[in-house]
């Protein structure tokens, strides 16, 4: 067959293949290098190449980057910025795929927590957030690229009445000068409530109380569904709490987790700075059984979230997060029935999850009656510890042995001698915060008071050594550290107004401190980002091009490492103080080293005698350790000269029960 003769398929031009062009956004960083070289070449000004560089920069960082990404950048930074230490415990235990709820608690650091939580898991999370975050002006146009799940609430909406009411012990609401059938609507049956504030106590304290309207009689009476918890013959204040429709949010929910996502909530409601948890509310049960009712096919796992902040409101804090063992729900187990069953039993169903949600929760998280009962138990912790475990132990290991005794304080705390021995850890921490200082300070203390008595000069020597370090290093960084100074004190005075403003309009708020970190970046930020491009300007225009360069490109890394070494020289005055207190005042640190001896056994034969905590292995391996450890450590006592043996011999025993003790050790351990 000749090749004329072959058929040939006509192809027209718009069946050809077609060639895309590819434009990977990479090229923008080479461009942009390119671009600033070649205006610098030409001698154009140094700020023409820096802009137009920052200028192709900027579009890698849109077109390469999703807006995700760009806000998990921005997580990172913050991260790395607030905290001197971030530890997670348990991540491998998140499931890598399928529904997942991550249940977090508790809500001590309002919208850092969010931010902390998502940097410890490689889940896309999605947030419940009350409406009213999204709404605000400073930082809701953010919260909304993290695409959060909002959810309106009626304490949100709620607004003033007019006129006073009072109310009496049948449940009607009588009103002067009021208009509820405007302000109410005409249905507002079990939709509507109403608050009042009452005073209870001698004191004066007031507290907020909330009642459902059953029926609108009239513009000047209302009638409540049940007797109400509060009467009053006086005219009231009262505020109006609107009905709020969830279905759309709860929808949203469902289809999220049916489709495999994965979604955070903080199920106490709001931020607290409380050192228990809140009661939790039955939303996240509503979330998780809702969406297996509407996707059978799902399995919805539920993660509780432990957030342990070591000062939550303070820069350069700790904090560790600790995920728990995941929570399944089976399309096929019982408390699904139930749920599907409606009625009582669906509210059994909630009230049982919700059960084993809270103690899930208190698993992963320390708390405690009041922050003083709270501060006892990490007290109790370092004078149970041998020695060497206490300075070496890590900030995870300090959580986990105060947890087991938190958890544990309800089944011993009516024995007689519990509460009188916590009193005692209270007395003896008030003396060492008098001193500026912590229990392994005062083991520090106790070394060099040892010391002290073969060789004063030496000590006083190493006095003097670190004050002229200390001296050294703020003077040679003293223009950074007023720099930053500024930034501190106004962030610091802006965060307390916002924190006193939190407590007057909460009800569960002490002294606001869930607020004070996220008022301190929202202030101390942009602070920074305008006080460096200013400073810049100023040294381009009173000492040149060159040197405003290199402030504006190297003066951050400076700024930032001043900032992470500060708790290093607070460490050092610390150790400072105590050398102080060696030398200056040896019988206050006796009084104090003789106080801690008598307090650690007693600490040691009541939490043996009682098995406080031995339900946790951690606790069980530390008195193992301790027993063997019970020697005293290397220094000898006949090396001693007499007349010293008998309190060398009370320093070894309040503080050196290791041994093989480092003391080194003493001096590189962290103080907190």
């Amino acid at each position: 067959m000749s090749e004329s003769s072959m058929d040939v398929p006509e192809t027209s031009t718009a069946d050809l293949p077609k060639g895309k062009l590819t434009f990977s956004p990479a090229w923008f960083l080479w461009l942009g290098l390119g671009a600033s070289a070649t205006a610098n070449s030409a001698g154009l000004p140094q700020e023409f190449s820096l802009a137009l560089g920052a200028a192709f920069l900027t579009a890698f960082l849109l077109f390469g980057l999703t807006a995700k990404q760009i806000l998990q950048f921005g997580v990172d930074a913050l991260i790395e910025l607030y905290f001197r230490e971030y530890i997670t415990m348990g991540s491998e235990k998140v499931p890598e795929r399928g529904p997942v709820i991550f249940v977090c608690g508790p809500h001590s650091n309002q919208f850092l927590d969010p931010v902390v939580v998502s940097k410890g898991t490689k889940r896309d999370i999605r947030y419940i957030t009350a409406a009213k975050s999204l709404r605000r002006k400073d930082v809701g146009w953010l919260f909304k690229y993290a695409e959060p799940v909002p959810v309106e609430r009626q304490q949100d909406l709620k607004k003033k009445g007019t006129g006073r009411i009072r109310i009496t012990d049948t449940g009607r609401v009588l009103g002067t000068e009021t208009r509820f059938r405007e302000e109410f609507g005409s249905e507002g049956k079990g939709k509507y409530q109403i608050q009042i504030k009452r005073t209870t106590g001698g004191q004066g304290k007031q507290s907020t109380v909330t009642m459902k309207v059953e029926t609108v009689v009239s513009d000047a009476e209302i009638q409540l569904d049940q007797p109400p918890p509060a009467t009053s013959s006086d005219l009231l204040q009262y505020y109006i709490l609107p009905p709020v429709d969830h279905d759309v949010m709860f929808n949203k929910v469902y289809d999220h987790l049916g489709g495999g996502g994965a979604l955070g909530i903080f199920p106490e409601g709001g931020s607290h700075d409380r050192t228990e948890l809140l009661p939790l509310k039955v939303g996240v049960c509503l979330m998780a059984l809702g969406a297996m009712a509407k996707h059978p096919q799902s399995r919805v796992n539920l993660v509780p979230v432990g957030l342990n902040y070591f000062s939550q409101d303070k820069f350069n804090s700790r904090v560790l997060v600790k995920y728990g063992d995941v929570l399944h729900i089976d399309i096929a187990s019982p408390i699904m029935t139930m749920f599907k069953a409606g009625g009582e039993l669906k509210k059994r169903a909630v009230r049982e999850l919700l059960g084993r949600i809270e103690g899930a929760l208190r698993e992963v998280t320390v708390a405690a009656p009041d922050f003083s009962v709270l501060k006892s138990f990490w007290v109790l912790r370092d004078l149970y510890c041998p020695t060497k475990k206490l300075l070496e132990m890590s900030s995870a290991e300090q959580v986990m042995l105060a947890q087991a005794f938190a958890a544990d304080y309800e089944r011993v705390k009516g024995d007689p001698e519990v509460d009188p021995l916590l009193n005692r850890i209270k007395k003896y921490s008030r003396k060492l915060s008098g001193l500026g200082l912590k229990d392994k300070g005062n083991i520090k203390t106790a070394l060099l008071v040892q010391e002290s008595h073969f060789s004063k000069l030496r000590l006083l020597g190493r006095l003097v050594a670190r004050v002229l370090y200390l001296a050294g290093m703020y003077v040679m960084f003293f223009p950074v550290h007023m720099y930053l100074f500024p930034v501190y004190v106004i962030a610091k005075i802006y965060s307390l107004r916002k924190s006193r403003e939190a407590v007057a309009a909460s009800t569960v708020k002490i002294k606001g401190k869930d607020v004070i970190g996220t008022y301190k970046l929202i202030i101390a930020l942009p602070m920074l980002v305008v006080g460096h491009f200013g400073c810049s300007f100023l040294m381009r225009l009173k000492l040149g091009e060159a040197p405003a360069v290199a402030y504006f490109f190297f003066a951050p890394f400076l700024q930032f490492m001043v900032y992470k070494g500060i708790p290093n020289m607070l460490e050092y005055i610390g150790i400072t103080r105590t050398l102080m207190l060696a030398l200056f005042t040896t019988e206050r640190a006796f009084s104090l080293i003789r106080e801690r001896k008598d307090l650690k056994d007693d600490v040691r034969s009541l939490v043996d005698r009682l098995e406080w905590g031995f339900q946790y292995q951690s606790v069980k391996d530390l008195q193992l350790r301790r027993k063997e450890s019970w020697a005293l450590d290397s220094f000898r006592l006949e090396d001693m000269p007499r007349a010293f043996s008998n309190s060398m011999a009370l320093l070894h025993d309040s503080c050196f029960d290791d041994v093989d003790l480092d003391q080194d050790l003493l001096f590189r351990g962290k103080m907190d």
